[in-house]
């Protein structure tokens, strides 16, 4: 994926892409859709979340800038043919299913087919009673990744009316625990009682301890109707210029075959970065400290551009 012009993109902008191409990488199952953006950057799509979109190549597509990584990097989410996020639409009923969710716990959630033919799990308020002969299941679309619908019944959304997605809140981190693959995570409550979770090794830095209060910025929805949250960095402010230590250059290729230099930065915590910039040159000899500009934050990471 090329980042020219990168940074003229915010999270949740959309712009009109043409898709220029197709290509599969050699020695992987993997394809993707190359697509250039309105400044002349080209990206790429991976075309098995998008099968049932039936994309062709010329076409024009209406994509949102979905995430900007901890690295710089760009993704895109082309607009679905039938659905869009916040809205609402009766989808056939399959089953009930025991599930364990993003905080770890059991809960039962509804198995639900599109206009695609895809099952898909929507999240139920908790004590949902649904008809024995239920056809139809009304639910919201939460979000829409990498192709999937994330769903959830239209009384589960409105208990998270009072957190705004992009606000702060307060937040107290009440257990450590194991949720998947032998991974720990940071379980956190609001003041309604709901929980929150965070990958731990992506936050040890932030130096969390039980019974602590963290102020987060609430960013987005999880596939099971959960909220995501991001705490707000003990150092780092968005928008603001800091000194990082210059660690290296290196030359890296993407599956399009293009080079790109990226820059590692070292943090004031000690986490190593990538800055990403069409600017860099290999040949530079950069001070012990260089200064950059913090463009997010995400996953306990500063998103960084050079200053």
């Amino acid at each position: 994926m090329s980042e020219n012009n990168q940074y003229k993109f915010n999270e949740g902008e959309n712009y009109q892409f043409k898709i220029i191409g197709y290509t599969e990488i050699p020695g992987t199952d993997e394809s993707f859709f190359i697509l250039t953006n309105p400044f002349g950057g080209k990206h790429l799509l991976k075309a098995i979340h998008y099968a049932h979109y039936n994309l062709q190549i010329d076409q024009e597509v209406n994509c949102k800038i979905d995430k900007i990584n901890c690295s710089g990097k760009i993704y895109l989410e082309p607009e679905n043919p039938i659905y869009k996020e916040g809205e609402r639409y009766d989808f056939e009923f399959v089953k009930i299913i025991d599930h364990i969710n993003s905080v770890g716990e059991n809960e039962k959630v509804a198995v639900v087919k599109d206009q695609f033919g895809k099952e898909i799990i929507c999240s139920l308020p908790p004590d949902c009673k649904l008809s024995d002969n239920i056809k139809k299941l009304q639910c919201e679309v939460l979000r829409i990744k990498k192709g999937e619908l994330f769903l959830s019944m239209p009384e589960t959304t409105e208990k998270n009316e009072d957190r705004e997605i992009g606000n702060k809140y307060w937040f107290t981190v009440i257990e450590i625990k194991e949720i998947e693959n032998n991974t720990d995570y940071y379980i956190l409550k609001d003041d309604y009682e709901n929980l929150y979770s965070l990958k731990k090794d992506m936050y040890e830095h932030y130096g969390f301890r039980l019974n602590q209060k963290a102020e987060c910025t609430v960013t987005k929805y999880n596939i099971d109707g959960h909220l995501k949250i991001e705490p707000i960095h003990p150092h780092y402010e968005i928008g603001k210029i800091y000194n990082f230590k210059y660690l290296k250059t290196l030359n890296e290729k993407d599956p399009l075959g293009n080079f790109e230099n990226v820059i590692i930065v070292e943090d004031i915590l000690g986490v190593k970065t990538k800055v990403r910039s069409q600017n860099i040159n290999p040949n530079t000899k950069f001070p012990e400290t260089i200064e950059c500009k913090v463009d997010g934050i995400r996953k306990g990471k500063a998103i960084l551009s050079l200053a």
